[in-house]
């Protein structure tokens, strides 16, 4: 059971009210309590991870958690609660009771997150985009979509990413956020058709998150998503600004534009523009047209690494780099283990970079997918690599996704997807090769050799392992 021992449903009532009055107000001591609270009405270890490390934080004198201030001080208190509602209370806390629920169920727990393109129609031909295989016309009808998040909210998932193409072009985004009020909603944008009435219907709708994709500077941008669009970018986050709408950036990062984008300069420069978070993405050579001259070198990664872990030390503003971050959550989170994602064409493939399925939601149901040989495997394999810092099954560990490919039979969710896995696996592995050495001796002499990260390290690998070996058994017994 979710929630603790100490607090029963009419007492966690009582607390999600104190925390929602909580939010009227913004202070320090304020903002603890609450995380107690939060703390106190659930015994999920990871809630309590969470919580630990940000009542640590607010007691330090830590720059960065300003973010929480500039946060809660921009957006209306309605949205305050909105965000609350579903990023939180519905997320972690009703979610982890269905997700427990779901668990004993089927033998399999559902991810705490999923990541749906509804469209991968696009008004930008972005150089190195991952979703150029698929071509540029497919939709996901909005009954599957309906039916999807349905089934979402029934296994406790309450957190949905939204991707593409450009989600501004899908039809029925609104009408799918405004219809799902119970979900936080975080939609990827190139932010070309976010204009002024755009921005406040985002605002209006308040269970969501914008985020806006930008390369660097103009020219860093423009060469990569053509021209003339950074300028629209920058118009996009006045307008949001005006609206009152809190929004992140992210970066595909590439051997052109990474110490640009790792730059305090630019990162200084989008907290000014308005930004609270930002995302950096390692450009993957997955699309069927391979360009390995755009992959980050080993000691470029990193440099992208030192660099964030500076920026979360002295600047307000959450960084998530999803490569370096593997020691953060013990590896690879693909395949149903932490998020999956759902493509236009309704393919459920095991991540936005894994370009394979076994099962599409046209047909069959998330649970399917969830529970099929395919997600199994790669949740077997995790973490890929003993050394979190190589955490990807595609460039860093690329023989392991072979294998499982090998194993399992998947189709390739597009023409040219099979690329890196046959005509480009050299070079796959070539890639992985470089980067290994240096990745080691950084796994050793900084986070091995510190007792706060080695203790870190042990707890999650322990978690992990446990909770797939019991659903290892229940699947075992079920055959």
């Amino acid at each position: 059971m979710v929630l603790s021992q100490q607090f029963s449903d009419s007492s966690k009532k009582t607390a999600t009210k104190m925390i929602l009055k909580m939010l009227d107000y913004i202070s320090e001591d304020r903002l603890i309590q609450m995380f107690q609270l939060v703390k106190k009405i659930s015994n999920n270890p990871d809630v309590h991870d969470v919580m630990d490390n940000l009542i640590r934080f607010f007691r330090s004198e830590h720059p960065s958690k300003n973010i929480f201030y500039r946060v809660l001080e921009r957006i209306p208190k309605k949205n305050r609660y909105k965000i609350y509602n579903t990023l939180f209370n519905n997320a972690w806390f009703v979610g982890g009771i269905k997700k427990d629920q779901f668990e004993q169920l089927h033998g399999v727990r559902p991810p705490f997150m999923i990541i749906l393109s509804p469209t991968f129609r696009c008004n930008l031909r972005c150089k190195g985009c991952y979703t150029i295989g698929y071509g540029y016309k497919a939709d996901l009808e909005y009954g599957v979509i309906k039916r999807l998040l349905k089934e979402c909210m029934e296994m406790g998932i309450y957190f949905v990413t939204v991707l593409g193409g450009e989600p501004l072009v899908y039809p029925h985004l609104f009408q799918m956020i405004e219809e799902h009020p119970e979900i936080f909603f975080q939609v990827y944008t190139n932010g070309t058709l976010l204009n002024q009435e755009v921005a406040e219907r985002f605002t209006e709708l308040g269970n969501v998150l914008v985020v806006i994709s930008i390369e660097g500077y103009e020219e860093e941008t423009d060469r990569w998503r053509g021209k003339g669009v950074y300028k629209k970018i920058i118009q996009a986050m006045e307008n949001l600004n005006k609206a009152g709408m809190i929004f992140g950036t992210s970066s595909t990062v590439t051997r052109q534009n990474i110490y640009k984008v790792s730059s305090f300069e630019f990162v200084d420069f989008l907290i000014e523009k308005g930004s609270i978070l930002q995302n950096y993405f390692l450009y993957v050579p997955v699309n069927g047209k391979a360009d390995f001259t755009l992959m980050v070198t080993p000691e470029q990664r990193n440099h992208l690494r030192k660099r964030v872990m500076e920026i979360r030390d002295t600047r307000p503003i959450f960084v998530m780099d999803f490569w370096n971050d593997g020691p953060y959550v013990c590896g690879c989170i693909a395949g149903g283990r932490r998020y999956l994602h759902v493509n236009a064409n309704g393919d459920i493939e095991p991540c936005v970079y894994t370009h394979i399925a076994s099962h599409n939601i046209k047909t069959h149901t998330l649970t399917d997918a969830l529970k099929s040989h395919l997600f199994q495997k790669i949740r077997e394999s995790q973490p890929h690599n003993p050394n979190h810092l190589r955490p990807c099954m595609i460039i860093d560990n690329p023989h392991v996704l072979r294998r499982i490919i090998h194993e399992t039979n998947p189709y390739f969710t597009h023409p040219g997807a099979e690329e890196i896995y046959t005509k480009k696996a050299k070079d796959m592995d070539e890639y992985a090769a470089r980067y290994a050495p240096l990745a080691d001796k950084v796994w050793e002499e900084e986070y091995l050799s510190d007792k706060k990260w080695s203790e870190r390290i042990r707890t999650f690998e322990k978690r992990s392992f446990k909770r797939v070996l019991n659903e290892t058994r229940r699947a075992s017994a079920s055959q």
